[in-house]
């Protein structure tokens, strides 16, 4: 997500003031004191508070709307960051926005109803306006962090396709789910950082004639037992739930990933009730490497999986192209 990281107070005035004395310096010097005056002095009101309105408010236009979003981005944003929180941030943000628009009008409004003896009073205005912004930008320097915090967990959620037919990828570590993406995808998968783990989101595409399907393997969320995970990771399935149109599982017969057999059976089984509903494909890989009673066992715990392997044409792209086709 694309989302601006405010300044602290403190530099966003600095910045606010330096800009609004060049913009007051770059005016035409006008022959006429009191016009000169309110010129200048009224370029500097605007410029300043224009300035910090602006960042303010891109602050609130770009945060997303949470009745709008897809719903995949919705429960991965509420898994994410505090929602109340950020949102009471963005309406403090708001809200002292409109205060510093109604004191610069207010004070354009002063130095324009001065008279021609009143020049001098122009500056003293001015220097009254940026107290008051001061104050009020500094009463923001809470809420500031609070948006940050939420808006830089924001900006590092994965760039998902929620538009493309969609399969996941599960399965315990190391059963070689990062080997079977690549050979589907024919490419190194893009990687993407998720906030909520420690892992990293592989997603790659799948091309079949016309279609194209993302493949998305999750590590740190679907290769463990889901009594294992916290609620901010269960958030975290949650999302993907709202993506999924199949599931590839992947099982490693020779158990090279260090995990036996019936303890991927048992995944197997929980991911099968946590999406249910939604089509699994089970991936025997490592065949070329098990042995007969390995591939065996394998067979006879999962029922119609598809063998991978080095030199193994298994048909598992097709396979997940038609399932997909079908949903």
């Amino acid at each position: 997500m694309n989302l601006i990281i405010l300044p602290k107070s403190k530099d966003l005035l600095d910045v606010a003031f330096r800009k609004a004395r060049k913009a007051s310096a770059m005016l035409k010097s006008e022959r006429n004191v009191i016009k000169d005056a309110k010129g200048k002095n009224i370029k500097r009101i605007e410029t300043s508070a224009n300035y910090i309105s602006e960042m303010l408010l891109r602050a609130n236009l770009e945060f997303p709307n949470m009745k709008e979003v897809n719903p995949f981005y919705c429960e991965l944003m509420e898994s994410t960051i505090d929602i109340n929180q950020t949102l009471k941030a963005l309406g403090h943000i708001s809200a002292e926005r409109r205060i510093i628009l109604k004191l610069k009008g207010n004070a354009i409004g002063r130095i324009k109803g001065l008279e021609k003896q009143e020049s001098t009073k122009a500056a003293p205005i001015v220097k009254e306006f940026y107290g008051r912004i001061s104050g009020l930008a500094k009463k923001l320097d809470k809420s500031i962090e609070n948006y940050n915090r939420s808006a830089k967990k924001l900006k590092e959620l994965p760039k998902v396709k929620t538009d493309l037919p969609t399969a996941i990828i599960a399965g315990y570590p190391n059963t070689g789910k990062s080997t079977i993406l690549g050979r589907l995808t024919k490419s190194k998968p893009k990687i993407a950082a998720y906030p909520f783990t420690t892992q990293k989101l592989e997603i790659g595409y799948l091309l079949h004639k016309y279609q194209k399907i993302q493949l998305i393997d999750t590590p740190g969320l679907l290769d463990r037992p889901l009594d294992e995970r916290n609620k901010i990771e269960r958030k975290g399935i949650a999302a993907f739930r709202h993506l999924a149109e199949a599931i590839v599982f992947v099982a490693d017969p020779t158990m090279q990933c260090g995990f036996e057999l019936e303890k991927q059976v048992n995944l197997f089984n929980e991911i099968e009730k946590e999406f249910e509903g939604i089509p699994i494909i089970v991936v025997i890989n490592k065949a070329d490497a098990a042995s007969k009673e390995e591939l065996e066992k394998a067979k006879k715990a999962f029922e119609k999986a598809i063998l991978e392997g080095e030199g193994i044409e298994s048909g598992l792209g097709k396979e997940i192209v038609r399932i997909v086709g079908e949903n």
